[in-house]
């Protein structure tokens, strides 16, 4: 296994961004909170808002940010925007890195490349609160817990790093 490279998402990584995505959903053991579509990806990829690490072919990680009106629409990040963050961050997330390829420090470049991108402005995120390695990695990488909140029954904390 090579050392994946990190940088900007093309098009062409939209099927091994989605194979991550889809390992790492609730009902395949891991903790999404939402599914995006290919054409989802397509409009982010297209704004500049998706970083990958990839390895020769395969996306190995992928981090997604955005402007808060991006994800809007979805029901726990509207949850989450009422919970008292950042009004002028931009929205972190979702990070996630293949299984076979966590532990290696892919998390931590895709956050440090992203904040490259966004020449350090301010970012929130959201991680479950039962989330301990995802919510330890985030504050290894700068991030502090701002406040929480309950989305149908889960509890979630909200992270945030400033200009």
């Amino acid at each position: 296994m090579n050392s994946p490279v990190i940088g900007p998402a093309t098009p062409e990584d939209i099927a091994g961004i989605l194979e991550v995505q889809e390992a790492n959903q609730e009902e395949s053991g891991g903790t999404l909170s939402a599914r995006f579509s290919a054409e989802w990806f397509a409009d982010a990829i297209a704004s500049g808002w998706v970083i990958v690490a990839r390895d020769d072919d395969r996306i190995a990680g992928y981090v997604a940010f955005t402007p808060r009106e991006a994800q809007a629409h979805i029901p726990i990040i509207q949850t989450m925007l009422r919970s008292g963050t950042n009004p002028g961050a931009y929205l972190h997330g979702p990070i996630c890195v293949a299984e076979d390829y966590r532990g290696r420090g892919l998390a931590s470049g895709l956050f440090a490349a992203e904040r490259e991108h966004m020449d350090h402005a301010a970012v929130s995120t959201f991680i479950r609160e039962d989330n301990r390695a995802s919510r330890a990695a985030h504050l290894r990488m700068g991030m502090t817990q701002a406040t929480s909140f309950e989305h149908d029954g889960v509890r979630y904390v909200v992270l945030e790093a400033a200009e």
